[in-house]
């Protein structure tokens, strides 16, 4: 097990350098528009990635998913120089930050709040029609806990016993409005039960634990062929955006330096060559990730070929 928790924690830390250069990139005037990045969230990413196998299960997130491109297995190369609108990115610089396309990882992501989970469904239903075995996770935040669209995708999923996993990335925020005024004071995990779906708040505080619930919730999904939602609580570490840092929050402490601790405390039931050096694996994920932003920057943003190509796909006249 703390060779498993080893391996997740070293991919935690490197989407959390690879947003820390996305900042900085930011930071310089290099990034179009505003990047939304999920430092405090990569530890709840990761786990739930790493439970899937992305030959037939699939992933659809917000605007904040650059880690779950990380998760799946999404070069990150690609990753940046899409976000940072350049050529050689996923869609070619020309989807951003928000709108992330990787067929090949089964991995896509949506700016419109709470579009991504209706779109899940849909991928969950192929999966149920065509018998592949698949499961389809939604990762959502607490604002687009209240769309409509988001209920009724959790009506249909239990009306049609879809193999759908409902993931409430809850970090207290919605835009600036607390969760807890925005749904009344309510559990959301609580109110998802009502719509009869089998649904559990994720641990606080043992992070070994919640990883393991993480886990058992995606085998529950792909056994039972029936649809689950959980509720993680994670902080917000940069604003919800970039550069806004009027609500910065490490809320419910960062689980990455709680998976650090877990494993220090761990340390002695390994043998030497079992044991990680905490600042080598820093050191080398904020070097890859540096390289990779230097590399993407130095692509041009898409040229009139792109462009072109883009519009003759989409009949669009010249």
């Amino acid at each position: 097990m703390l060779q498993k928790l080893h391996a997740l924690y070293s991919s935690a830390l490197r989407i959390r350098a690879f947003e820390q250069a996305i900042g900085r990139a930011s930071d310089a005037g290099e990034a179009p528009g505003l990047v939304h990045l999920c430092l405090g969230a990569e530890v709840l990413q990761v786990a739930i990635c790493g439970a899937l196998d992305n030959k037939i299960d699939s992933v659809h997130g917000s605007h904040r998913s650059h880690g779950l491109a990380l998760a799946s297995g999404v070069d990150p190369y690609k990753l940046a120089a899409e976000i940072l609108g350049r050529e050689g990115g996923l869609s070619n610089g020309l989807g951003g930050t928000q709108h992330l396309l990787a067929p090949e990882q089964r991995m896509a992501s949506n700016g419109i709040v709470g579009a991504q989970v209706p779109l899940a469904a849909g991928a969950a239903l192929s999966s149920k029609t065509l018998n592949s075995g698949g499961i389809t996770v939604a990762f959502f935040g607490d604002g687009a806990a209240n769309q409509g669209a988001v209920l009724e995708t959790m009506n249909l999923a239990v009306a049609l016993s879809l193999p759908l996993l409902f993931v409430l990335e809850n970090n207290g925020h919605a835009y600036s409005t607390s969760s807890g005024y925005a749904s009344g004071g309510i559990s959301l995990a609580e109110r998802a039960k009502a719509f009869g779906l089998n649904s559990t708040a994720i641990s606080r505080d043992d992070i070994a634990l919640q990883i393991e619930q993480i886990s058992s919730a995606v085998e529950q999904v792909r056994f039972s062929k029936q649809p689950m939602f959980i509720e993680a609580f994670v902080p917000r570490m940069s604003g919800h955006y970039h550069g806004d840092n009027s609500d910065e929050d490490a809320g419910n402490g960062d689980p990455l330096a709680q998976l650090e601790v877990h494993l220090e405390s761990h340390v002695e039931s390994l043998s030497q060559s079992q044991r990680l050096d905490v600042t080598i694996l820093q050191q080398q994920a904020a070097t890859e990730m540096d390289k990779v932003v230097t590399k993407a920057l130095q692509s041009p943003p898409p040229g009139n070929e792109v462009l072109g190509k883009w519009r003759e796909q989409l009949g669009v006249a010249q």
